[in-house]
This record gives C-alpha cells, structure tokens and sequence, in this order.
C-alpha cells in the first residue's frame, strides 16, 4: 500500500510520458484575415472544376477586397493535380474562408500523387507575430493536425504577405497558415 501511495503521489501529468510535447489534437491557432469594408455577406471564395485524373488539371482563386492596413487584401490559391493523380473523374471544389484563410476542398479524396498547393495572402496584419511562428498545416475532421511539406513559406510582415510555394497535398482536408 505505501508502494502505490509513493506511486500515485509521485506521478503528475507534467511528469506524465503519455503526455504529448505538442497537442495535436486540439485545433490550429489559424491566421485571420482582415475582415470586408462596408456590408457583405459572402464569407468565403469558391471554384467548382471537372478534372479527369488521368489528365490532370488546376483549380486557381485570385481575388481582392478591401480591407485591412494596407487597404487591399489579395487571395491567391492555385491547386494543381499531376497525370494520373487520381482514378476516374471528380467534380472537385476549393473554398477559401474569408475570415480565416483556410482552404477546403470536396469531395473527400486521397491521391496517387500529391496535388501541388500554392497559397498567398496579401494585405494582412502582421503586426506582433514571429515570422518562425508561421507554419501551413492541414486540419482533418478527427481534429488532427500537422506541418504541409512544402518548398517554402515566406513572411513579408511589413507588406502583410504569407506565401506557400510547392505544398504537398496528398489528402483533402482543412489547410491554411497557423501560428
């Protein structure tokens, strides 16, 4: 009884080796954008495409509106599928969230090969954030999340500018830049 008493006292979930260092389980801490001047009731930016994956194909986003510090805020997302990234042919959609950047796309798919991910958000504030802080992650319905493997991210704080360049995708879930 003393053995489990010792035990039991000396144990804490600081202490604990089940713990994880980072959860991730609990959702990302997405960047915002900067939110529409005026009244407007669109919350989101979406394409619709027929792609044959035997084909391969593109989806592109490129839109603007004002708002923010430096007065505009550009939304760039380019989703690129290689030949043979999939079997038969998909309707597929990407929606970029105007309140938080992230990117979803449907209907549910896993790929032969990675589709190739480009993002840029322009125009947003910055201000107070680390740029090594920065990440691009994907957020699956389970609540998992983890690192895009990618190229690169640029940080421009003074202009507002997250940039992923070559982002892996070999899933469709929830992905957009955290901090």
């Amino acid at each position: 009884m003393i053995i489990g008493i010792f035990f039991f006292a000396g144990c804490s979930d600081k202490d604990s080796i089940v713990t994880p260092e980072n959860n991730q389980t609990s959702a990302p801490n997405w960047i915002t954008l900067p939110q529409s001047e005026g009244l407007s009731i669109e919350n989101e930016f979406s394409i619709t495409k027929n792609i044959k994956g035997k084909d391969g194909g593109e989806l592109i986003i490129d839109k603007n509106y004002n708002a923010g510090p430096h007065g505009t805020v550009k939304i760039i997302t380019k989703l690129k599928f290689y030949r043979n990234s999939f079997a038969g042919t998909k309707n597929i959609t990407m929606t970029v969230d105007d309140v938080n950047g992230t990117i979803t796309f449907s209907p549910s798919m896993i790929f032969n090969k990675p589709a190739e991910l480009y993002v840029k958000l322009e125009g947003l504030d910055l201000s107070g954030i680390d740029p090594n802080d920065i990440d691009f992650v994907y957020y699956d319905l389970s609540g998992i999340y983890g690192p895009v493997e990618r190229k690169e991210i640029i940080v421009d704080i003074s202009s507002g500018t997250l940039e992923l360049k070559e982002g892996k995708i070999p899933h469709f879930s929830r992905y957009g830049y955290s901090r």
